[in-house]
């Protein structure tokens, strides 16, 4: 494993023990067995650090957009893949605990913060509207972006409703409601943006 992906994988242990507020740059490189200065090498300070761990993490879409472009992934599978990812999402716990720190950081100011937050949402609605283009058709309407937007903000929405523990849905349930949208309400939902556009 090289020294990136010991750190990123030492901050995750960190933060799933100590919270973010208890992953300082000294309990990570304890975690990883390094130095201070190793980790350093790498980041530039601890916020590149946290950011890096949630960017690698959380970058499902773009990951699925690229697969889609070799045209190797039928679109079922892309579907399973989608369904999987999400899945999974609601036991990323320190990547998702990280994606609310740095949102709270923006509510404080930190305009570092909030310009890397807005660049990674663009890049992830970008992503959902090529895979929603891919597999159900969806047209160059004026809505694209708020509809991808949509998508994403519902996903963020479900997964903060467990990070607070107010969602008492099992995940069991809320990943069959998913798969009813793949299936069924995306589709439909496409097809009427397309025809609204005309």
């Amino acid at each position: 494993m090289d020294g990136k992906n010991k750190i990123l994988d030492a901050a995750r242990t960190v933060i799933i023990r100590s919270g973010v507020n208890g992953a300082t740059v000294r309990a990570i490189a304890i975690e990883a067995n390094m130095t201070t200065g190793a980790i350093y090498h790498h980041y530039k300070n601890k916020e590149d650090l946290l950011y890096d761990l949630m960017n690698e993490s959380l970058s499902v879409s773009s990951q699925i957009a690229k697969e889609m472009t070799g045209d190797s992934y039928s679109k079922e599978r892309i579907k399973m893949e989608i369904a999987r990812n999400t899945a999974e999402r609601f036991h990323k716990d320190a990547e998702n605990r990280l994606q609310y720190h740095f949102a709270h950081e923006v509510l404080l100011g930190n305009m570092d913060a909030q310009l890397k937050l807005k660049d990674k949402y663009a890049e992830w609605t970008k992503q959902i509207e090529q895979i929603l283009i891919h597999l159900y058709g969806l047209e160059n309407t004026r809505l694209n972006n708020a509809f991808s937007s949509w998508l994403i903000g519902a996903v963020d929405g479900v997964v903060l409703q467990y990070l607070l523990d107010v969602n008492e849905n099992s995940i069991d349930e809320m990943m069959e409601v998913f798969d009813l949208l793949l299936e069924k309400g995306l589709p439909s939902f496409v097809e009427r943006l397309n025809e609204q556009d005309k």
